[in-house]
């Protein structure tokens, strides 16, 4: 059967993309006994030479090369490494880093996006926007491929609460909030030697293989659709129209504040002009008896 391809991806570093493609390798080849390649589309390689340097687990690991002298050839040069690298395996997890450079073309040949975040209420409202839109844009082919978007809490700390999580997309049916991914603050200890499902840090190896779980059952869900006639497909992507609702209202909102702004700033400079009576002049700028 054809390879389930998976990318791990977001717009901004330091939110464990590379540390999550790492590891899930790792999980999938181990505990769910899947042959597996890494496709490190990032110049600092910290996926794929983390994967090299660790045990040997049987983890394929390659380094995309890329072309950045257009956008046209950026995009041919990642479908190509996608294409080689990926080939006769049971998955690939690519490993990349969003940048302005790179077409959104590139998404749709991923059965599974994993998109890493933190869990403050500004890394979430980012990448539910990232999120959103990208579906917003796509929606047909998102339907087509049967895609499957995830958002990814990483580098949680123990004591957090998976219910203090609120986005709108659980209204769509192809995105989901997968389990959390535990900080390692002894990260310089995994680097290079050991994977986090096998660590003898409890903690650490039960929140990473509960993720890995999580989705490696969304890769056995591709194998079965993949099956399935895409007419009878629809329950899974009807909440697409209420999650473009909810983007628009944001961006509706968004809209009506800075008009709202405006107004009360050309309010304020009449005001400058109408002479002495108090009445004209903003309260804020009266005199308090």
């Amino acid at each position: 059967m054809e390879t389930i391809k998976v990318l791990v991806t977001n717009r901004k570093g330091g939110v464990g993309k590379s540390t999550i493609a790492a590891n899930l390798a790792a999980y999938l080849a181990l505990q769910e006994n899947l042959k597996v390649s890494l496709i490190d589309y990032d110049e600092q390689s910290s996926s794929s030479a983390w994967v090299k340097k660790a045990p040997n687990i049987g983890i394929e690991t390659f380094r995309a090369e890329m072309s950045y002298q257009s956008a046209g050839m950026t995009l041919l040069s990642a479908r190509s490494s996608l294409r080689k690298f990926s080939t006769g395996f049971d998955v690939s997890i690519s490993d990349l880093t969003w940048t302005p450079n790179m077409a959104e073309n590139f998404m749709h040949d991923f059965d599974i996006i994993l998109v890493p975040t933190s869990t403050s209420k500004f890394e979430l409202a980012s990448t539910e926007i990232f999120i959103l839109e990208y579906v917003l844009r796509n929606s047909p082919l998102i339907s087509k491929n049967k895609q499957s978007i995830m958002a990814v809490p990483s580098r949680v700390e123990a004591n957090f609460l998976e219910t203090s999580i609120s986005t709108n997309l659980g209204s769509l049916g192809m995105c989901h909030i997968t389990p959390p991914v535990l900080r390692a603050n002894d990260i310089d200890h995994f680097v290079y030697e050991d994977f986090f499902c096998v660590s003898s840090n409890a903690a650490i190896s039960t929140y990473f293989c509960r993720f890995g779980a999580f989705v490696a059952k969304q890769i056995l869900d591709k194998k079965r659709e993949r099956a399935i006639p895409v007419s009878k497909l629809s329950s899974i992507y009807s909440g697409l129209g209420k999650g473009i609702l909810i983007l628009d209202r944001y961006r509706s909102n968004k809209k009506l504040a800075g008009m709202q702004a405006r107004s009360q700033m050309q309010s304020m400079k009449s005001s400058e002009f109408i002479g002495d009576d108090s009445s004209s002049i903003p309260s804020f700028l009266s005199k308090q008896n």
